[in-house]
């Protein structure tokens, strides 16, 4: 008896019996979601059910062909396979899905259909050119007959179909279907694609989306928990105990004494729904949006978590905070460089390659918000509006998550349109969100309670009337005040330096080099990165860009500063007395913002000094009005002066933003991926300078004869108008030729 494989070290059978398992766990888990787009979509739960079952049942047909069967042959026997001489089972899988429309009735041949889409696009991306098919394109331009569909393996997965029917009280009967043996699987799919676009028109964007995305969704949550024979652990199950045992384990570990839950925190825990909170650096925002969104989350049936920031640094701290108090397993990091991040995480650990896949499960689950909490920069929501990635698995998670959205202030126009975008599209479909910020203009809260209108507004007052630091308005350049600056590090402050631009950051940097300063900026390679970031909490002296304002729980005794945008200036002022010592020397200056040296720009970029000058110049005057006793209530009305007449929802790039997020749903009719050309127009973030990750020249012969993976760690971003002119390709990797010093970062000629 001939013995089918689905993979190497799985037999169909095997196989199905896993993916049926984990889509058992995966439904069940899911069900409120399920219940909700039902019901938007004009389906019944049972309707829906059954059609993604369908989908379980035949996603893996079509494996059953002789080039699949061939290649699992090969690789048992620990040999190379030529990947040229195989077909795209999925293809063939669709031909089985599509063919059921004619067997059952009317009103189920939309999740039919989809179905079929989903089954097409569950190991490669599905856009509408189907260029991820080019072998199976070519095959049929050659007119190549249609690979061989082997009888006996056909009745196998056909009969385990119907089995898997009957396991959940059905009766499905799957005909062999000659005519799918001798069709163009290829061809049957490049038919669909005009047709698509015509049936979502009549169907509904939204409607078609909706339920692609839920059917595709599922079938990768049982496809991949099934392949790695792991349980679908989808939410939290701990309580508030966690966050509060937490907090205790933090304040004991800084030598500062536990004094239990503040009254602004215990009222987010209690908050049932959307909250927009405002509260001041320090006052303890985190856990009182980890409160919230755990009552929420277990409000909801058992929601999933997301964490979102605005910076990769910021989450990857955050990420070790969770971590700490929901363990590994359960928390997921995802931005650009989240894999290297997690994976020098775990070697510093001892932990080999193999144990991080068992111990932590893949990083395929983090980057589409697969564990039941997930911190990551606020591009993964936003990205997928531009049905980018795997997106679906994205949608479905975000669908039915509480998200906490942290320092969402901070955000130019474009970012700031997708994300008031993103934020009704899935308030509409049922998730929850927390928004929170030290800096909250009342243009901003308008804005975003006019989205999230049943919102709960929360305010910590209670510090209102503190004293953090004392201030200081200085009327020169910080560089021609480098006396102040130094003998304050001699009197043995802890001193932080903020400059608004790299060139600056570099320049004072050299120019206070006997006090052995650490310079911080966007402009290191990511190695060098990390090992900066974790010399800060121990550095006297820091000279940074407005890298170090969002999100960072460090402390200084001194902040000196240039001007920027007035929310962007209490964020600066936040890292020095932290934890409000009211006997503690703690000082800000603030000096002219210089408008000569190049701006930072890229990830890290939150404001943009040259087009908001204005914002720069009326912050200055209102700390030179107030200085130098002001309050935490001080800086809340000089962050309302300054933005009295700003409103970012009338800026150009704000419009366009939100109007982009739908029309790229029409474009692709709601469920095909984005193209890769299409992609470099699809950005989350704008700048005057668009950068682009390279490795610098002099890190040649270390990087030619490492992984790809590893080569990453090398890499910096530049601005794009520099590396066209300096660039160079070396064995098909891109190198720019600039200077480079681990201790400046780039220095651009």
């Amino acid at each position: 008896m001939t013995v089918f494989f689905a993979k190497p070290d799985q037999t169909y059978r095997e196989h199905l019996d896993y993916v049926y398992t984990a889509w058992k766990q995966t439904i069940s888990a899911m069900r409120p979601l399920i219940e909700r787009f039902a019901f938007h979509c004009g389906f019944t739960y049972d309707e829906v059910v059954s059609a993604s079952l369908l989908t379980i049942a035949l996603h893996d047909v079509g494996k059953m062909i002789t080039p699949f069967q061939e290649m699992m042959e090969t690789i048992r026997a620990g040999a190379h396979y030529d990947t040229r001489r195989n077909y795209r089972h999925e293809l063939v899988s669709f031909l089985y899905v599509a063919s059921q429309r004619e067997h059952l009735k009317d009103s189920c041949a939309p999740l039919i259909l989809l179905g079929a889409l989903a089954v097409a696009g569950h190991h490669r991306s599905l856009n509408s050119d189907l260029t991820s098919f080019e072998r199976e394109r070519m095959a049929t331009k050659r007119r190549d007959p249609p690979p061989y569909h082997l009888p006996a393996g056909i009745r196998e997965a056909l009969d385990v179909a119907e089995e898997l029917f009957e396991l959940e009280g059905g009766h499905m009967h799957f005909g062999e279907e000659e005519r799918l043996q001798h069709a163009d699987p290829y061809a049957n799919v490049e038919a669909m694609v005009p047709y698509i676009h015509t049936y979502v028109v009549q169907q509904g964007v939204e409607r078609s989306r909706l339920i692609y995305a839920l059917l595709k969704g599922i079938l990768h949550y049982a496809d991949w928990h099934g392949s790695g024979m792991a349980p679908v652990s989808y939410a939290l199950t701990t309580g508030p105990e966690t966050v509060t045992r937490s907090l205790r384990v933090r304040c004991e570990a800084k030598g500062n004494p536990y004094r239990g839950l503040n009254p602004f925190q215990r009222t987010c825990g209690e908050c049932d729904g959307n909250v927009i909170l405002s509260a001041p650096t320090g006052s303890g925002k985190t856990e009182a949006a980890l409160l919230w969104a755990l009552s929420n989350a277990s409000g909801m049936g058992g929601a999933k978590v997301l964490y979102l920031l605005p910076t990769m640094v910021t989450a990857n701290s955050t990420w070790q905070r969770l971590t700490e108090a929901f363990g590994n397993e359960n928390v997921g990091l995802t931005h650009s460089t989240a894999s290297l991040f997690k994976s020098d995480e775990a070697s510093s650990r001892g932990e080999a390659e193999a144990d991080q896949w068992a111990n932590r499960g893949t990083y395929l689950f983090d980057q589409t918000f697969i564990r039941p909490v997930t911190v990551a920069t606020i591009d993964q929501l936003l990205t997928t509006g531009f049905n980018s990635g795997r997106w679906t698995v994205k949608e479905v998670n975000a669908a039915n998550a509480v998200i906490v959205i942290d320092e969402v202030h901070a955000y130019e126009p474009w970012t700031m349109g997708l994300l008031v975008a993103t934020i009704r599209h899935f308030s509409q479909l049922g998730s929850r969100f927390l928004l929170m910020s030290a800096t909250l203009p009342s243009h901003i809260r308008s804005l975003l309670l006019t989205e999230l209108t049943s919102a709960t507004l929360i305010e910590d007052d209670t510090l209102v009337g503190e004293r953090r630091s004392t201030y200081y308005v200085k009327h020169k350049h910080i560089e021609d005040d480098l006396g102040t600056i130094s003998r304050a590090v001699l009197e043995g402050r802890r001193v932080l330096v903020v400059v608004n631009t790299v060139q600056a950051c570099q320049a004072l940097t050299e120019a206070l080099g006997e006090l052995n300063p650490l310079c911080y900026h966007s402009r290191f390679t990511l190695n060098d990165r990390k090992h900066i970031e974790a010399e800060i909490p121990l550095a006297r002296l820091l000279v940074a860009t407005q890298v170090v304002e969002v999100s960072l729980d460090i402390d200084f005794d001194w902040l000196f500063t240039e001007c920027a945008p007035a929310d962007a200036l209490v964020q600066r002022a936040g890292r020095v007395n932290r934890r409000r010592d009211s006997n503690r020397d703690s000082r800000v200056y603030i000096y002219k913002a210089s408008k000569k040296a190049e701006l930072v720009y890229g990830s890290e970029q939150v404001y943009d000094p040259i087009t908001n000058a204005s914002l720069i110049e009326a912050t200055y005057a209102a700390f030179e009005e107030a200085c130098p006793a002001i309050t935490e209530g001080h800086l809340l009305r000089i962050v309302e002066a300054v933005y009295r007449n700003y409103h970012v929802e009338d800026e150009e790039h704000f419009i366009e933003a939100t109007q982009l997020y739908e029309s790229v749903h029409n474009k692709r009719a709601g469920i095909f991926d984005s193209r890769l050309d299409e992609e470099e127009e699809l950005t989350t973030r704008l700048g005057v300078y668009e950068t682009t990750p390279v490795i610098p020249l002099c890190y040649e012969n270390e990087v030619l004869n490492l992984r790809p993976a590893d080569r990453r760690w090398f890499e910096v971003k530049l601005p794009l108008w520099y590396v066209k002119q300096h660039r160079c390709e070396i064995d098909g990797i891109t190198f720019c030729d600039v200077k480079y010093d681990g201790t400046l970062g780039a220095l651009l000629k």
